[in-house]
């Protein structure tokens, strides 16, 4: 880590190890710090003195990363949430991300006050500061071991997941959800349907043995081609279970829950893309993480 470089600082609620990408709650902190990023630079963590920082860790210098300026979405990285990442809409707070090249636990912390005497606004929580060449220094002399690095969660199911329900030997799904979930071991997969001719962006959130089977039940139903609507998957995600299935599409519709009609609750309206992405990698992450913790 030497050479000629930039440190920035920027402040969080902790440092994990293996680590992700370099977070932001905005795109236009992201951008900003990607406009100002050269290949080497460096940006130094510091635990934040609010609450939601581990007590042992508020203050001090916790990490060092070595980031790019490739874009990445955070939730493509199974990096682990906690319930207090969510705002009070249920938004996962740090979707945007750059990906890292390096980064390194700081084994020696030291309290920011030992590295500088500057005040730092909020501008050092959304986005990154750059250090002096004195600041910088003093970072740079802190023992520290390498952290290991996330990589992203599987790539989202292509052919795979289409030809799975294409040839999908499970019973075709039914309304009558209750009398399906005695198959709950069998794969399912969590859909999302955009409702194409609604007076307003709708989709239906849902789970099913077949999801296209689904979405051909729903347009013999909706008639599009005398008028009707029309229900096209843009989302999905297997599952091994049908209860997995089951559990990743009640905690979609919990995240959206502003946004669920009135007369039925598994559509959802006037949801961005960006939003339902949001939600629908933090559902993803809820079940993974649930399934994981089951096996301990």
């Amino acid at each position: 880590m030497g050479g000629s470089l930039t440190v920035y600082m920027t402040k969080v609620w902790g440092f994990d190890d293996p680590c992700g990408p370099l977070q932001f709650s905005a795109s236009g902190w992201r951008d900003k710090a990607r406009d100002v990023l050269r290949p080497g630079d460096l940006v130094v963590l510091v635990g934040t003195m609010g609450t939601e920082t581990p007590k042992t860790e508020r203050g001090l210098l916790l990490g060092i990363m070595e980031p790019t300026t490739e874009v990445v979405s955070s939730l493509d990285f199974p990096i682990r949430i906690e319930a207090q990442d969510y705002d009070e809409s249920g938004k996962y707070r740090w979707p945007f991300g750059l990906l890292i090249k390096r980064a390194w636990k700081i084994t020696e912390r030291k309290p920011l006050g030992e590295i500088s005497t500057r005040t730092f606004n909020m501008d050092a929580a959304l986005g990154i500061i750059p250090l002096t060449a004195e600041e910088a220094v003093k970072v740079m002399r802190l023992a520290r071991t390498e952290a290991k690095l996330l990589s992203p969660a599987r790539p989202r199911l292509g052919n795979e997941g289409d030809d799975y329900a294409r040839k999908s030997g499970a019973p075709p799904p039914t309304t009558t959800r209750v009398g399906t979930m005695h198959m709950r071991r069998a794969p399912a997969f969590t859909y999302v349907m955009f409702i194409e001719g609604a007076d307003r962006p709708a989709s239906k959130i849902g789970w099913a043995f077949n999801y296209r089977h689904r979405q051909r039940q729903f347009n013999l139903a909706s008639l599009p081609a005398i008028g009707g609507l029309r229900y096209r998957t843009t989302r999905f995600e297997k599952w091994n279970t049908a209860m997995e299935a089951f559990l990743m599409e009640q905690s979609v519709l919990r995240r959206l829950d502003p946004h669920r009609h009135t007369t039925n609750r598994e559509v959802v309206y006037n949801v961005d893309d960006g939003e339902l992405e949001v939600a629908w990698r933090g559902a993803f992450y809820e079940i993974l993480n649930r399934r994981n913790l089951a096996k301990r």
